[in-house]
Order: C-alpha cells, then sequence, then structure tokens
C-alpha cells in the first residue's frame, strides 16, 4: 500500500532529517512518493527508503564508483553529518539527492530510444570493475541464473496449484490455467537450453570483470536536464550481473508495446553495439533469456505470492495483453534466432 506521504512526515519531522545532514530546512512540499525540500544548499530530493543500511551503502559505492569512472551523470546520495549515505529518524531510513528539474524521455521517439541505448552501453563499460566493500550474496548475480531459473519453474507449478485452489471462484485463475502449459513448457525449454548454452562461460567472465546492471532501466529512470544532459536515476534494485539483464530489459520493456517488430530490436541492439559489441556467446545467452516467458511468471508472482492490492480487473487485464502478444513475441523470437544464427533449440 502507498504511503500517504502528506501526512508521514510533518514540518517538525524533515526539519530534523534536515539537520542530520548538517542543513536548514526552508520550504518543502511533496511530490508523488518523495519530497522536494528547498535547504541552504539549495532544492534538494528527499525519500524514504524501503531498503536496510547495507543495500543503501552498496549503492552508495557503486555510485562513488561510476563518478570516479567519469560517469556524472547520476545523483549522488547527500552524507549525514556522521558520514552515512542515509539518516534515520523513528527506525526509517532516509536518502537526500540534488533536485534537477528534468523531464523523463520518451521511448516512443527513436532519437530518445537511441540515446538510451548508447547511454546503458556507456554505463556498462564504466560500472564494470566495481567492487563493493561488502558482498551482498542477494546482490551478486552472476552465476546463479540456472539455480534462479530452476527456483522459478517451481513457482510455476505452485502457481497452479494456487490456481487450481481457487478456479472457480476466480477469473485470473481459470484464465491462467487454460494458458499455463504452453508457457510452462517454454519456461522449461528455456531453462534446459541455458544449461546448453555458453552461459558459464559469459557468466565467468562478467565476474571477472565485475559486470554491473542498473536493473530497472527504464523511460522514468533516464532524465533530461533543461541543460540537455541525461541523467541516471533510482538504484535501488542496481547489482552485479550479466550486462545482457538490463539490454534485455530495454528490448522487452519497448518491443510489447510495439508488436515485438523486427525493426526495434534491430534499431535497439545496433545503438548499444555501436559503444560496446557484444560477443556471440552473450547474444546466445540472451537469446535464451529472452524465450524465458519472464511475464507470464510475473504476473503469476504478483498475484499468487506478492498478492498486490491492485484491482482484479488490472490483474486480468495484465495476464489478458500477455497472452495477446504471445504469437508476436514467438515470431519475434524465431526472427531473432535466424538474424544472429542461433543454433541453441528452445
Amino acid at each position: 500500500m502507498a504511503v500517504d506521504i502528506e501526512t508521514s512526515l510533518n514540518c517538525e519531522d524533515l526539519q530534523k532529517i534536515i539537520t542530520k545532514y548538517g542543513l536548514k530546512l526552508k520550504s518543502y512540499k511533496p511530490c508523488r512518493r518523495v519530497w522536494q525540500v528547498e535547504t541552504d544548499a539549495g532544492n534538494k530530493y528527499l525519500k524514504k527508503s524501503k531498503l536496510c543500511r547495507d543495500e543503501i551503502r552498496f549503492i552508495n559505492e557503486a555510485q562513488e564508483y561510476l563518478c570516479r569512472n567519469s560517469f556524472n551523470h547520476i545523483p549522488r546520495f547527500g552524507l549525514s553529518i556522521s558520514g552515512e549515505p542515509f539518516v534515520v529518524e523513528d527506525d526509517s531510513l532516509y536518502i537526500l539527492t540534488n533536485w534537477y528539474f528534468a523531464t523523463e524521455l520518451d521511448f516512443n521517439l527513436l532519437m530518445d530510444l537511441k540515446q538510451a541505448a548508447r547511454f546503458l552501453a556507456t554505463f556498462h563499460l564504466q560500472s564494470a570493475g566495481f567492487q563493493p566493500s561488502q558482498a551482498l550474496p542477494a546482490r551478486t548475480c552472476w552465476l546463479n541464473w540456472p539455480q534462479r531459473l530452476e527456483q522459478r519453474l517451481e513457482q510455476l507449478q505452485d502457481f497452479r496449484r494456487l490456481a487450481i485452489l481457487e478456479k472457480d471462484s476466480s477469473t485470473f485463475s481459470r484464465l491462467y490455467l487454460r494458458h499455463f502449459e504452453p508457457y510452462y513448457r517454454q519456461a522449461l525449454s528455456s531453462y534446459q537450453a541455458l544449461l546448453a548454452s555458453p552461459y558459464q562461460k559469459v557468466a565467468q567472465s562478467a565476474s571477472h570483470n565485475f559486470s554491473f546492471c542498473h536493473h530497472d532501466y527504464s523511460s522514468r529512470n533516464l532524465l533530461r536536464t533543461y541543460d540537455n544532459r541525461l541523467l541516471l536515476v533510482d538504484f535501488d534494485y542496481c547489482l552485479l550481473d550479466l550486462r545482457i539483464h538490463d539490454l534485455i530489459n530495454l528490448l522487452v520493456r519497448n518491443l510489447k508495446h510495439n508488436n515485438w517488430r523486427q525493426e526495434l530490436y534491430e534499431f535497439i541492439l545496433t545503438e548499444y553495439q555501436a559503444v560496446s559489441p557484444l560477443t556471440r556467446e552473450e547474444i546466445e545467452v540472451m537469446y535464451v533469456l529472452l524465450c524465458w516467458p519472464q511475464e507470464f511468471w510475473q504476473v503469476g508472482l504478483q498475484y499468487y505470492y506478492e498478492k498486490l492490492p491492485w484491482p482484479k480487473e488490472r490483474f486480468l487485464k495484465k495476464l489478458q495483453h500477455k497472452i495477446d502478444y504471445r504469437a508476436a513475441r514467438s515470431r519475434f523470437l524465431t526472427e531473432f534466432s535466424i538474424k544472429y544464427k542461433i543454433t541453441i533449440l528452445v
């Protein structure tokens, strides 16, 4: 459930938090789920974080590494008077960055999409080599994709069990069951293909190079400032992982709303590789992971496990949308395998 930000903090609370950063509060206003605060050091962005202290430290170290590598396209965390990249108030953690007057990129504009693809490649090049002072297993994922897909296969089976239990009372579950088998077969084939792919070589290379991912590379997290600079924001989900993970997310975010058009994925990959070419093995592994029915698994996770507080109609609409583009997605995967001469059977 979303926090009512207008009642979660009052002026006195905000003053206490800002004071812990060594700043003076002048004015403030809520903006979505954050606060825009004016201080004696300028306009700032204040956010209540759901992360733990070690995760915030991990993110701060990653962002500082990027800045040292001349990737200055991120809002750095402000440090508290105790030197931490957060402050604690009433058992909650808050982070502070500069406030930027900017607009989100629009992936429907090819120029914006071109910049996003090239910017992602630059981000990957300049973030590689990041080694956190404290290893966080949950954010170190280069070598665990087979285990991750195996766990998700088990979860899919459990989603089916839960769907059977409520099929008489749930339109969503009846629809999920009706289409479960082809999606599960594809999931199983993807997992088996990953084991037969050059994944281990790609993963070992990524771990050797300390490959890093943003993990939420979307248009809402790419901002253009008034002086035409690009900013990458919201590193809450960043982790040490294969760079193709970010690239897959960028592809799918765009393709699923554009009928999985061949010219669109070719455009994104061409622009990315103009800055940082992919290896043959990375393309093969990317194809296998693209075959995994991520969104069918994800909507099941959201409905059966996370039990997100959405109207039933929203779940049903999301599921139906995924079913509706299944044929177009299948065509895309076939075209991709032909273009890049993929020999792995999925």
